[in-house]
């Protein structure tokens, strides 16, 4: 099953040459469930909590970084007691491009992007072109103390430092998808 969509947006970039530029990012649930057959002994869902980059100065050497966080929560429905597994995957975002996500500001643009890790190594993606999915699994069910579990990570947020910009507020949408 796949868990719908959960939107990670970017706006309130501010951007200015010699000014400090004003980075923020807030998230959006979008989705229910796709599912076939019967029905699941657990539903799984996703949300967030937005990549907040506050103020990026282009006159500063280093990056902007900056942390949300995605949570994992699956909940009993009935039968018996179920491990489920699931990966989340984030989108390239309006750029279409993992190895260089962008901030919009009308034509302008800032790189910047998520990751799965605090050493901010590995991009957040799909699996594919070198990137990473978080995965992971959770019990639920009658007999195992609890009719919900949650599974939360952080996203690790960069923005690269000493990139040339407009003043602005800037802006990009990261959908989530859940597959469980």
């Amino acid at each position: 099953m796949t868990a719908g969509a959960t939107v990670i947006r970017a706006p309130g970039v501010r951007a200015g040459r010699g000014r400090p530029r004003r980075v923020g990012a807030a998230a959006a649930l979008l989705g229910g469930l796709l599912a076939a057959g019967a029905a699941p002994a657990v539903d799984c869902s996703v949300s967030t909590t937005g990549v907040a980059f506050g103020v990026y100065d282009p006159g500063i050497a280093t990056p902007t970084d900056a942390v949300g966080d995605l949570t994992v929560t699956c909940i009993y429905v009935e039968g018996h007691g179920t491990r489920v597994s699931y990966t989340a995957m984030l989108s390239a975002g309006s750029s279409g491009n993992y190895a260089r996500r962008q901030l919009r500001a009308g034509t302008a643009t800032l790189d910047y992007n998520l990751f799965d890790s605090a050493t901010r190594t590995v991009v957040w993606g799909n699996g594919t072109a070198g990137t990473s999915m978080v995965a992971g699994s959770v019990t639920v069910g009658p007999g195992v103390g609890n009719n919900i579990r949650q599974d939360s990570y952080p996203i690790y947020g960069r923005i690269p430092a000493r990139q040339s910009s407009s003043l602005g507020d800037y802006a990009d949408t990261i959908i989530v998808t859940l597959t469980f």
